[in-house]
């Protein structure tokens, strides 16, 4: 069966296929219409389903009007099985957040704190057996800069960067701790903190259009995984345990 994966996350569409074990990104937009990805998704006709996930109602309702002629499986929150949630407002929880964990727990036994580094930045934690405990939804980088740069005018734009030195001995230096600096150490924070209230083995996987900046200046002592296509390991994993239950 051929299937295709669709992430609709807040900024970008991203349209990808299993090669082997590998994941290739056939599509990537701004939230391009749904026109373009229909028209992409025709050059693939083999394709007998494509599995979405979405954080963007929207843009959804727009692609299912323009994927008429596939069949769909859009993966929501009402699809996970309680027992799986640590979380007082399941029918709030984005799809997407439970599933970068779940894809996590494809490469590791312990459980794992997921960092999904884009327009907005989650920080989750799931259990080695599969339950999401729940996490953080902040400012991705981006953001901080933009803040800056929106409200601060007289204040320096600067590059993605976090100074060598502490602290910061320009007014250049001073921005930069403040945006990306501040990134780094709140998810540095919130790390520890996670792990006060766990004597389990944890790994942390990060992810999303900022993960290398991450990779760069996060400093933690828990083993480190980059994976830039979390997302689609947790929509197979999880399209896959529907399947075995029937």
């Amino acid at each position: 069966m051929s299937i295709l994966y669709l992430d609709i996350g807040n900024s970008h569409i991203k349209l990808a296929q299993k090669k082997g074990i590998e994941w290739e990104i056939i599509y990537k937009a701004s939230n391009g219409s749904a026109d373009s990805i229909s028209e992409v998704i025709k050059e693939y006709p083999g394709t007998e389903l494509i599995v979405i996930s979405s954080v963007r109602k929207d843009v959804l309702n727009n692609l299912l009007q323009a994927l008429h002629f596939v069949d769909i499986n859009v993966l929501t929150n009402t699809l996970i099985d309680r027992v799986n949630l640590d979380y007082k407002s399941p029918e709030t929880l984005g799809m997407d957040r439970f599933l970068t964990c779940y894809g996590a727990l494809s490469a590791t036994d312990n459980d794992v704190i997921c960092i999904d580094a884009g327009t907005a930045c989650t920080v989750d934690w799931m259990t080695n057996e599969g339950v999401y405990r729940g996490g953080v939804i902040m400012p991705g980088l981006k953001l901080f800069h933009k803040a800056i740069d929106n409200e601060f005018p007289e204040l320096p734009s600067v590059e993605y960067r976090t100074p060598g030195n502490w602290p910061g001995k320009t007014t250049k230096e001073s921005v930069q701790w403040g945006t990306g600096g501040s990134f780094v150490l709140a998810i540095e924070g919130f790390i520890r903190k996670y792990l006060e209230h766990t004597d389990s083995e944890t790994d942390l996987f990060i992810t999303g259009g900022d993960s290398l900046y991450l990779m760069e200046n996060l400093e933690t002592s828990l083993k480190v995984h980059h994976r830039p296509h979390l997302i689609f390991d947790g929509m197979e994993m999880f399209l896959n345990e529907l399947k075995h239950n029937g």
